[in-house]
Formats: C-alpha cells, sequence, structure tokens
C-alpha cells in the first residue's frame, strides 16, 4: 500500500523499516545477514528506509547505502542529525566485531553494553555541524538527495533558532534533501514542529493523549505528514492488569485517531 508526504510529492509505502539496531554493536546480525534483511524488507513491499547518523555509529546508512545502490529511484530514504557519539562510542566503533563476539557469550558484558547505549547522547544542533552531519550521511548512503531530513531528538529552543532554520531552509534549495521534518521526544516539541511553516514532517510517537491528537489535527490542517515510530500506550488500570501489551497498544491506537474501541 502506498501513501504520501504531504504536498512534498514524496510517495512510499505506509509502512517503513526503522534501522536503528542495524550495524549496532548488540544487533546479532552482521553485514551480510543485515544487507539480506534490507534485501527481504524490499522484496515484501517496503519502500520506505529511516535512519539516522548516530545509528550503527554510521554502519547502519552504509548497509543501506549498499543493499539500496540500484533501487535509488524507488524507495524513500530518511536520515537524521543532530545526535552525537561520545568520545566513547566513537572509539568502541572500532572494535564493534570482537565486542559483538564477547557480548554474545558473556551476558553481563552485554549488559554493560546496553547500560552504555541507554544514557542519553550529547546533541549538537549548531548550523554548521548540522550541515557537515548532512554531507556525511549522503557520503555514506551513496546518494545525492534525501527525500526526509529530519533534526534528531531537538528541545523546543532549537526549534527556535531562526539561523538553523534559514541554514536547513538554504540547504533544501540546493537540493540535498526534499522534505524537512523534526524526529521528536515530547509532545511539546511535536506541536511546535508541526506549527512551524518550514517543517514538512513530524516523526513521533503517538501516545492516547489530547497533546497526540492536537499535534495530528495541526499536521492534518497544515497539509503536513505525520510520521509514527511507536505507540505509548498507558498502563492497563488496576482493576484489568491482565490487558496483553498488543491490545493496550491497539487501545491507544484507537483513541489517538479517534475509532471505536
Amino acid at each position: 500500500m502506498q501513501t504520501s508526504i504531504g504536498s512534498t510529492g514524496i510517495t512510499t509505502s505506509v509502512l517503513a523499516l526503522g534501522c536503528a539496531r542495524i550495524g549496532s554493536t548488540l544487533t546479532a546480525l552482521n553485514r551480510r545477514q543485515s544487507l539480506a534483511l534490507i534485501d527481504e524488507a524490499y522484496e515484501l513491499g517496503v519502500r520506505h528506509f529511516d535512519t539516522a547518523s548516530i545509528y550503527g555509529q554510521g554502519d547502519s546508512e552504509r548497509y543501506l547505502g549498499e543493499a539500496l545502490r540500484k533501487r535509488r529511484g524507488g524507495v524513500c530514504l530518511a536520515s537524521k542529525a543532530g545526535q552525537r557519539l561520545t568520545p566513547r562510542q566513537a572509539l568502541l566503533a572500532h572494535f564493534k566485531t570482537p565486542i559483538r563476539m564477547f557480548a554474545a557469550r558473556r551476558s553481563a558484558f552485554r549488559e554493560r553494553v546496553a547500560e552504555q547505549r541507554a544514557r542519553a547522547l550529547p546533541h549538537c544542533f549548531d548550523a554548521d555541524y548540522i550541515a557537515r552531519s548532512l554531507d556525511a550521511t549522503l557520503r555514506r548512503l551513496r546518494v545525492e538527495h534525501l527525500d526526509v531530513f529530519y533534526l534528531h531528538s531537538p528541545d523546543a529552543s532549537v526549534l527556535a533558532d531562526e539561523r538553523l532554520i534559514d541554514r536547513i531552509g538554504a540547504l533544501q534549495r540546493t537540493g540535498r534533501f526534499r522534505a524537512f521534518g523534526v524526529s521528536c521526544d515530547e509532545p511539546e516539541v511535536a506541536r511546535v514542529a508541526a506549527a512551524l511553516e518550514s517543517v514538512q514532517v513530524v516523526q513521533l510517537a503517538l501516545e492516547d493523549t489530547s497533546e497526540s491528537r492536537d499535534v495530528l489535527n495541526v499536521l492534518a490542517a497544515r497539509g503536513k505528514t505525520a510520521i509514527v515510530r511507536g505507540l505509548v500506550a498507558r498502563a492497563a488500570p488496576a482493576s484489568d492488569p491482565g490487558v496483553p501489551l498488543a491490545e493496550r497498544f491497539a487501545r491507544a491506537l484507537a483513541g489517538v485517531l479517534g475509532w471505536p474501541q
């Protein structure tokens, strides 16, 4: 099934493959298996591939570029900039294979690596840094342009930086990407992003809350697109603790979209 991304002229599949784990240190898949996974997703009809500069210390973009190099015209490529690796993470990227092998054998070591990964990452939304990050992404993906370029988890103050927004607009006019988006961690940031004239796509996790519904309404009213990367289901009521997680997700989605439950 195909869908359009707002008024951008981009047509793609309804479902996207999120590539955060491709190339990751703790992912069991090696390069060959990662390429096979991307190929399989394509054969199943997925035409939207979502990655970021930091995913897999850049290997996510590299593997996508390799797997999709002969299919560029038929896919929607989205990536993000703004998050950075810590110096330790950047160093460990050079030892990813032995770390992965050791983590597979030692659960305690695997847990320590997972704890490191779970820590908040540093950000940089300096306009020059974002421009350099975008160019590095294009090189890793082996493409001349992205379909969607996101700021990666900014706070609301970043979106008020006129120099940054102007620079992003200038980059878009050079043809480096077709649509500008914001990948949001907080409902307040999603609401601010949805109201910005330059933003065409907002990526967010939906919740069964008035805040999520407000964001969707603003996007729809302005002809913009929401890319849903997940659902945040409210906990099951104490009176009904046995409600399966999948059912809670379904209820959350129904609540956000106004479907009968």
